[in-house]
């Protein structure tokens, strides 16, 4: 009985979501209400109601959702310890995020105080390059404090993804933007 109960989850879940980014393309967040996502996906709304507590939470939850996506990533990527690490960074991701194209694209167009992807993928690049600077010994004729380069790869990354996303894949652009996350992740090369 419990599996047939969490198959009508599962499926009511997908239901909602699917209503949620069709409303999301066609209304927008702000204008976008319980009552349209429920109608949308064919459910009253107490069960709207049963799943989440309102289009806010529900976007917390997706937003969370592809933020889990992106790190499992991100840590994948970085767990290759070797002095190459921004070498085909930029394609790794792009390759990996190309999936959920349509999806990002249209939530990193919503920024609210508890639900916010494009912070929260700036966030994970921040920390991840961050710990990785930790660990590497950088010489002493490159004296920049560790924040400024966490943020500066963390912004070209996002830069890169989001143009990445926007206009399609551009080997060039892919090529350029590799290129420069190695000198930011090994800046003797450059030197």
């Amino acid at each position: 009985m419990t599996e047939k109960q969490d198959l009508r989850v599962r499926r009511t879940n997908e239901q909602i979501t699917k209503a949620f980014f069709g409303l999301l393309k066609e209304k927008g967040f702000k204008t976008m209400t319980v009552q349209d996502i429920s109608k949308r996906a064919r459910i009253g709304r107490s069960t709207f109601y049963s799943h989440y507590y309102d289009k806010y939470d529900l976007l917390e939850k997706l937003v969370a959702e592809y933020t889990e996506v992106f790190r499992k990533i991100v840590d994948q990527r970085f767990s290759i310890h070797t002095p190459e690490i921004g070498s085909n960074t930029v394609k790794v991701l792009i390759i990996a995020l190309t999936q959920y194209r349509e999806i990002l694209l249209q939530l990193f167009d919503i920024h609210t105080e508890t639900a916010d992807l494009e912070r929260n993928f700036k966030q994970i690049l921040r920390s991840t390059a961050h710990q990785y600077f930790q660990h590497v010994e950088l010489p002493s004729e490159i004296d920049l404090p560790l924040d400024y380069l966490s943020d500066l790869y963390a912004s070209n990354v996002m830069l890169f993804l989001l143009w990445q996303l926007r206009h399609g894949k551009n080997d060039s652009v892919i090529q350029f933007g590799d290129r420069l996350q190695e000198f930011v992740l090994n800046p003797t090369q450059g030197l």
